[in-house]
């Protein structure tokens, strides 16, 4: 399930900035579509244009049919406020599709788990770049990817109801995706500020989630084998 998609979408390919374009477009609009219903679907990650406009969730994304709106090697990151002890870098990450699905499965699941009700809201939505740049050349249906510069800002708010208590939960979401210049896939994904910031037993439970999924062995990054999805330190890269 977690394999990293080897469709047509590989992120390895120079496609023309008509295509760069279409993609980048897609891309915003699947996840303006689908984030408020991610508690109800999960993480939607791949269209299929054969059944335009149909949307298909990350179980199905292996289909050579379909097309990933997320590079192979995705990496998303996040700064804490405050940093947490050893041996959390200062500045989380996970790097690769596999760790990128299973991050967002355990983080449906453990919020479903604790709370009910939930739902999320578009606060923000803002395309940055300057899409005049690329007018000419997606005319011509040429590429040119040095103009290419694209980045997606999403502000969210997240609803629940917590299970015990019956008390109300709210948190605010902020994050970037920025595309490939390349691929016009997503190849970043930072989450600017998350309010109010997680405990560190979140982030001990989702280190611990993983290395069940994937078979880590040790508390850090550095036992994970050479070529493996690797858990990524943000202060080394």
């Amino acid at each position: 399930m977690f394999t990293p998609n080897k469709g047509g979408s590989s992120g390895s390919e120079d496609i023309s900035d008509r295509e760069w374009q279409i993609r980048t477009g897609r891309a915003i609009y699947i996840l303006q579509t689908t984030l408020p219903d991610f508690f109800d679907v999960g993480l939607v990650s791949s269209i299929d244009p054969t059944k335009t406009p149909a949307l298909v969730d990350s179980s199905e994304s292996l289909s050579p049919d379909v097309e990933n709106i997320y590079s192979p090697k995705v990496r998303l990151t996040y700064t804490p406020p405050v940093a947490l002890p050893s041996p959390f870098p200062r500045t989380l990450g996970l790097e690769g599709l596999p760790l990128y699905l299973a991050s967002s499965v355990f983080i449906r699941h453990t919020m479903r788990t604790l709370y009910a009700d939930l739902r999320v809201e578009l606060r923000k939505v803002t395309v940055q770049g300057s899409p005049s740049a690329h007018s000419e050349a997606v005319a011509a249906g040429t590429h040119s990817n040095h103009q290419r510069d694209k980045s997606l800002f999403i502000g969210l708010n997240v609803y629940g109801t917590t299970r015990v208590s019956g008390g109300v939960g709210q948190w605010q979401i902020d994050s970037t995706y920025s595309f490939s210049p390349l691929s016009g896939l997503i190849q970043t994904h930072t989450i600017n500020s998350i309010h109010p910031a997680p405990h560190q037993a979140a982030y001990d439970a989702l280190r611990a989630s993983l290395s069940s999924v994937f078979g880590f062995g040790g508390p850090g990054s550095g036992d994970i084998r050479p070529g493996e999805v690797r858990v990524a330190d943000g202060d080394k890269g």
